[in-house]
């Protein structure tokens, strides 16, 4: 008799942490005491929280994104925090952080879930290329170079600025890439791309010195397109990781 009330206490006991660990489980992570930053205004497709983008950067991401948006339909959008820790997340790598923040504010469109994020942590050194669910893993050469390539590389040089616009450019033209191979269905599409990927590469080699030649074609397009590229679109975790 006397061991089974010992069981029961036990297991009395053990009731409210089992309880406990559930309800954690179940809580949104928002409850839990992490942040976001607040979304852009609609003239905007970027936070700078770190003060890493100066006016002429800030005016071209915008130039470059709204014209993604207008012409492809593809969200693009930049966000620049101090830290992890500024949004009470520094528990937590930036990739699930990243993946948070994405969802949060549903970048694209769940028939049209193409959004990208740029998320860029400068004290803890870290930037994430978060991509819509339907991005799959076709596009994870292409990320990977624009991260490794252009970005990481004006980073450890102290451009943010540059590297974020230039970074941004080649996010806009691997999105662009997505919708032409899209539009295409013959079977030598496939060796199409294959070149282009190879192209692609070569281009981001040699991506800052060609792209103030081509300036306007970004801008030609122009921004009078809608910026409303918050439609509950979300990320299952897509993208691409670099620090410096």
């Amino acid at each position: 008799m006397i061991q089974y009330d010992q069981e029961e206490i036990a297991i009395e006991n053990k009731i409210p942490v089992v309880l406990m660990v559930f309800l954690i489980l179940l809580t949104p992570m928002g409850a839990l005491g992490y942040t976001f930053p607040y979304k852009p205004s609609p003239e905007h497709y970027y936070v700078d929280e770190a003060g890493l983008i100066d006016q002429k950067a800030g005016a071209l991401i915008d130039d470059t994104a709204a014209t993604l948006l207008a012409e492809d339909k593809i969200p693009l959008y930049v966000v620049t925090i101090s830290s992890l820790a500024d949004h009470d997340a520094d528990i937590m790598s930036i990739e699930p952080y990243a993946t948070a923040l994405f969802n949060h504010w549903g970048i694209g469109w769940k028939d049209r879930n193409y959004g990208i994020l740029l998320l860029i942590s400068r004290d803890d050194s870290e930037a994430r290329i978060e991509l819509g669910a339907d991005w799959g893993t076709g596009s994870a050469p292409q990320s990977r170079q624009v991260m490794d390539k252009i970005i990481i590389p004006a980073f450890k040089h102290g451009d943010y600025s540059n590297g974020i616009v230039n970074g941004v450019r080649g996010l806009a033209a691997m999105a662009h890439g997505v919708v032409l191979r899209k539009a295409n269905t013959p079977g030598w599409i496939w060796l199409a791309w294959i070149g282009g990927s190879i192209l692609f590469g070569l281009i981001i080699g040699f991506f800052p010195l060609i792209w103030n030649q081509y300036d306007t074609w970004i801008k030609g397009g122009g921004s009078g397109g809608s910026s409303s590229g918050f439609g509950g679109g979300s990320s299952d975790g897509g993208g691409d990781t670099g620090s410096w």
